[in-house]
Formats: C-alpha cells, structure tokens, sequence
C-alpha cells in the first residue's frame, strides 16, 4: 500500500512538471486580448482597413502562439479614415484619398474583441469612453458597439478574463499635442496626475480579471518626436553666405515672423504650406534665382502656422525646442508611470522606446536589405509618417516576441520577414518580386503604391532572382547608420482626393 501511494505521488509530481514546463504560448494565449490606440489596431497609411489589421502585431503575435481565435474589428476596403494612396514620386510623391466607405465586416461578434485597439484612443478613453458620445470619437462604436448595455473599453477586456493581455495606451496623451503643433499642459498633453490615475485604474482592473496576478505585457510609448512625421522636413531651408536659413514661423501665430530655431520640429503637414511659399524667405528664392511666377513667391516671406487654429482647424506645423522638451519630458514620465505600475502589479514592461530609438538609430537588416525610419523609402513607415507598415508591425512583433520568450521562457516561433518584405504583408497581392528591371513608368507607379518603393525593393529582385521562398530572414548581426529621406522630395508634396 505504501509503496501504491508512493508511485502515486511520483507519478502525479512527474505530471505536474510536464505541466509546469509547458510552453507560455499553450499555457497563457489561451484567452489573448489586447488594450490599445491605433498601434494596437493595425492602423496605417491614415486609415482602419482589412489589410493593416490583418498584420497588426496583436495578430501576427496571434498566428505566431498558435491562439485558437482572436477577433478583430475587420473593416473592409476601401477602408475608414481615407486610406492614403501614393499615386506619383517623380517630380515630387503625389497622395490620393481613398473614400471612407470601408464596411464592418463582424459586427455581430456576440462578444467582445480580444483586439481592443481603438484609433485615437488616450488613457482616459479607455477608462470612461463607452459610446462616441462620451468622446466624439465615432470608431469607440466601432469597436466596443455598446455591449452590456455600454462598456469600455477597459471593461470588456476584463470581462474576458485574458490569460495573455498586451497594454500599450497612452501614445495619444503626447501624440495629439505633436502632430497639431500645440503643446500646452492640460490641454492637448495630458497631465501626469491624470495618465497616472487612469493608467492606475487599468491595471488594477486587468490584475483583478486574470485572477489577482498581472499576466501579459505592458508596453512603453516610443518618442514620437522621432517619427517621420517629424523627422522629414528639416527645419533648415539652405545655406546662403555660410550661415543656415531656417523656416519662418511665428510663434502662437501671431507677432512678426521669424525664423525658427535650428533645433526646432517641422511636422511633415507643412509641405502643403511650403509648396505655396509659406516659411520661406523670398531672399531664399532670390538667391536660387526663381522667377517671379514662381509658385513659392506667392507667399513667401509668410509664416508658418505654429499653433492649431480652432476657428479653422488649420493645424500649426511648427514644433519649437521648448514644446519639443515638453514632449519628450512627458513621454518619460509616464513610462516611469507605466513600469512602476504595471511591474508591481506582474506584468513585464517592454520598453518600446527604447527599441524604437535603436532602430532610428541603426535600422534593421533582414537578408541584406535595409529598413529604416526614412520616409516613403525605410519601409517601416506607412505614408501617414506615423504608423508602421506591415513590415514595421511585423518588425516590431518579431521584437516583442523575442522578449515574451526570455521573460516567460516561451518558445513561440518569430515570424518570417520574408512574407512582409517580399509580399507588402502576410497575404499575397503585394510587391512582385518577379517583376523585370527596368521598371516601365506604368509598373513604377503600379508599384509605387505597395508597402515599398521601387529604390527599396530592386534589391529583393537582385539578390533573390525573383524567388519569393527564399527562406526565412532574420535580422543581420550588422548594421548601418540609416539614410534620412529626401527632405525637398517630401516638402514638395501635393495631396489630392478620389
């Protein structure tokens, strides 16, 4: 009898070990639901359509750990928001608007998404926001299509109880004070208090859901004074007698204009502006000899717009050093916020910022091909200069899954590159990659309008022959400085409506 119950224990403490050693992605993704703003919900080229969010990084994490189901928001295309199109890159990239007439495509889910992920969305959203009338954004009904009689955003995703939960929110409390060019504390950034309170609320909430014990990642917010949104558009115009010529502005829009300080942000909304003149002195275009019909000299000498007009709704284009700062001091502050909660309550932090400022710094190299950063020629950046490509989710996924693995000894697959890079995304209908070279000026705008430019994807076609199994691509243990994009080649830029 002694001897029974002795094998019994064995037995049960040897099954108990196998259990205990399973890997994460079994064990944790049983119920993998995400909180999140637009970088959750796989929006990209300034729009919410089928082909983002089938790579947002929720998903491709998704595929990756072999989830059972994980339900999306899908709208078809042409998508919602105005799908950028690039239709022209010579003599200067030309966008068309798509018609934002995308249909839901699973409205009648009878529960909630496990991606949660709502474009626009700040903390305080998340927290409170239960239709769009609590916040006047119309993709809250989108998403959250008042079940239970009307929940938000946090508590649906407790309601599903997550054995796996990604947070990355907050993106939104900086990001809306950059791209309108108005930094002012309480009103377009949210103040600490506020983000740390609601950001509190979150995570105590999650915690209670999956049991008592954080179980999941809570991802830090990149600076994004570092996108190409800001990054492509030099603040200086020319050189002229050795000394540097910045852009005009004035600042709050009012005053005497002036030019900008060196270190100061133009945001890639003011191409429009500096295609008609606006911000240029017309000395510069004395001095490079343009004619007096030139289409600068109609308001050369003018400002820049600095600051967001209400009344218009013009946005200000002008980030100076001081906002810049602000930025910057706030994004580190609420990532202290984020890893001392989010830590304390288990979950691992993922230090987004971090990677992002390596891969500005340095790119990434899969197969010898280079991404980068770079407007309309790095490959991570969709044409809003804001959110990534598919490409740059998948990037990004392949980096958080490298850190689920080591945080919880997980051994969830990394997904190839080569379906990003070759195809544009994870389905065919892409690049063509056996397409011939030299490109007709057919083809070129054809291709053009895919993930990549032609200049990025003529390597593929070089090195591979045309062969799109060419194995999986892991990052190169090598890297370069990456190029900065053609910073005339975007200030010219036009944008039309379809």
């Amino acid at each position: 009898m002694k001897m029974t119950r002795l094998f019994a224990s064995s037995a049960a403490l040897a099954v108990a070990a196998l259990l205990s050693s399973a890997p994460v992605e079994a064990q944790n993704f049983s119920k993998f639901v995400q909180i999140g703003d637009s970088l959750t919900a796989g929006f990209l080229d300034a729009c919410l359509v089928k082909y983002g969010q089938a790579d947002s990084y929720g998903a491709i994490l998704a595929r990756q750990a072999k989830v059972g189901e994980f339900q999306q928001p899908i709208v078809d295309e042409p998508g919602l928001g105005g799908c950028r199109k690039l239709t022209a890159i010579a003599p200067s990239p030309q966008f068309a608007i798509k018609p934002s007439t995308g249909k839901p495509l699973n409205l009648t889910l009878p529960r909630p998404y496990d991606n949660l992920g709502i474009p626009g969305y700040k903390v305080s959203d998340t927290v409170d926001a239960k239709t769009s009338a609590d916040n006047g954004n119309p993709l809250t009904d989108l998403v959250l299509r008042g079940l239970a009689g009307g929940t938000t955003q946090l508590q649906q995703a407790a309601s599903l109880k997550p054995t796996f939960l990604t947070i990355w929110i907050g993106n939104n409390d900086v990001l809306g004070a950059a791209t309108t060019g108005t930094v002012i504390d309480g009103v377009t950034l949210t103040p600490k208090a506020v983000f740390d309170a609601k950001y509190k609320t979150i995570i105590d909430t999650m915690k209670a859901a999956q049991g008592g014990t954080g179980a999941g990642v809570a991802i830090a917010l990149p600076d994004v004074t570092s996108i190409p949104f800001f990054t492509t558009i030099s603040p200086v115009i020319t050189t002229l007698n050795g000394q540097p010529i910045t852009f005009l502005s004035a600042r709050n829009n009012t005053g005497t204009p002036a030019p900008i300080p060196a270190s100061s942000i133009v945001t890639l909304l003011a191409s429009t502006f500096i295609g008609t003149g606006y911000g240029i002195p017309c000395a510069v275009l004395d001095a490079a000899g343009a004619p007096a019909n030139h289409p600068q000299r109609a308001n050369c000498n003018k400002p820049l717009p600095d600051t967001a007009n209400p009344l218009t709704g013009i946005p200000g284009v002008v980030l100076y050093p001081e906002e810049v700062t602000a930025l910057k001091n706030r994004t580190a502050e609420f990532n202290a916020t984020i890893k001392s909660l989010s830590e304390a309550a288990g979950y691992k932090y993922f230090d987004a910022n971090a990677l992002f400022a390596d891969v500005v710094a340095n790119g990434r190299l899969y197969g010898g091909v280079k991404l980068t950063t770079a407007f309309l020629s790095g490959g991570i950046f969709s044409y809003d200069g804001v959110h990534p490509t598919s490409t740059g989710y998948a990037l990004f996924t392949d980096e958080l899954i490298k850190f689920i693995n080591k945080a919880y000894g997980a051994t969830i697959e990394r997904p190839d590159m080569a379906a990003f890079m070759f195809n544009g995304n994870a389905s065919s209908g892409g690049f063509s990659p056996t397409i011939s070279f030299p490109y007709t000026p057919e083809e070129a705008l054809k291709w053009a309008a895919e993930i990549f430019p032609p200049e990025t994807h003529k390597p593929f076609v070089e090195m591979f022959g045309g062969k799109l199994k060419a194995g999986p691509l892991v990052p190169d243990s090598s890297s370069e400085t990456p190029v900065r994009g053609d910073e005339d080649f975007v200030s010219r830029g036009t944008e039309t409506r379809e």
